[in-house]
């Protein structure tokens, strides 16, 4: 009896408590710092910000050393154990400009987070080449070619040492951690975000330039993963795309591997081109809402569409914000 019931202890525990690592040691010279100088006051939407600055740890392999910025906006009223929604700029952003949109409703709304969350932007224009789509363009296969692979890049591990230090410093939940992104973010957000499921609950890719970033780092056909790469479970995914965008094409091929592995899938698919805001998409797509299957495998719930994602969570489910928020589920 006391054996039965120290194994459904053991299964209890490994089921309840989070996989996530401990945050990354960095050395004095590189750590993140409080940037000095003005950034309108350091408050936007009422919410108060942070500016950092940073070197670069060794073990992200970048060639020079290197400074880069990332910003940190608190919840509009303090709260513990807060989630954490981390944001991926379009290529046509940085960090501060990323940041700005969302003064405006409308403009660019995925980077908009909700005001009782932490939020987390990112910066990939400070050093030239440092992007994180992974180095793959669909329209150059040479530099997809010498980016290829399930090898993550330097900027993939600068952003998932980010995210994991930020989560130490303020203590955020490190269950309900959401990725993010727009159009070239959109494509880090698939890549880096289905590669890290033992950290992130969900990621929403708005219109992602390329699909080559995710099926390289995921092994998806035609590409495959080395036999020592092992993938944790991937987060609910959610991805909004367009037969009128020439940046979706090939996405016939990553729904298919996300459909062949049962990954967890809310697509929306319309002609609302490279569309940045939910404003223009939203008649297009809400016929759709809420009836899209998602996964239906024996380890998890036989629910269809905005049942699944409600089954799973204990914050709330924001489509119109361009947000989804669930728990992260261990089997």
């Amino acid at each position: 009896m006391k054996k039965t019931v120290l194994v459904a202890l053991a299964l209890l525990l490994s089921t309840a408590l989070p996989l996530f690592s401990a945050a990354p040691v960095w050395n004095a010279a590189t750590a993140p710092a409080i940037k000095t100088g003005n950034f309108d006051d350091l408050v936007i939407n009422g919410r108060p910000v942070e500016v950092f600055q940073h070197g670069a740890r060794p073990e992200w392999g970048y060639k020079q050393p290197q400074q880069d910025t990332f910003i940190v906006v608190h919840p509009k009223n303090a709260r513990k154990n807060a989630p954490l929604y981390v944001v991926l700029h379009s290529a046509g952003h940085d960090v501060v400009s990323c940041l700005k949109c969302t003064r405006t409703v409308g403009n660019h709304d995925i980077y908009r987070s909700p005001d009782d969350f932490y939020a987390l932007y990112l910066d990939c224009r400070a050093n030239r080449g440092d992007w994180w789509w992974g180095g793959m363009h669909a329209g150059d296969a040479g530099l997809t070619q010498r980016n290829s692979g399930s090898e993550l890049s330097p900027a993939e591990k600068r952003v998932m040492d980010t995210i994991q230090w930020v989560i130490a410093k303020y203590a955020n939940d490190p269950n309900r951690v959401y990725l993010s992104g727009n159009s070239m973010g959109g494509s880090g957000t698939l890549g880096i975000g289905l590669r890290h499921g033992d950290v992130f609950a969900a990621i929403k890719a708005n219109v992602p330039a390329g699909i080559e970033h995710v099926s390289h780092r995921m092994g998806f056909p035609p590409q495959s993963l080395p036999g020592m790469v092992k993938l944790p479970e991937p987060p609910v995914t959610i991805n909004y795309s367009a037969q009128n965008d020439g940046w979706a094409k090939g996405h016939e091929r990553f729904v298919k591997a996300m459909n062949d592995r049962k990954y967890p899938l809310y697509f929306y698919w319309g002609p609302f081109g490279h569309a940045n805001n939910h404003a223009g998409r939203t008649p297009l797509t809400d016929a759709l809402r809420g009836s899209l299957p998602l996964r239906t495998d024996a380890d998890a719930h036989e629910v269809v569409g905005e049942g699944l994602l409600r089954s799973m969570a204990k914050d709330k489910l924001f489509l119109d914000t361009d947000v989804v928020l669930v728990a992260r589920v261990r089997r």
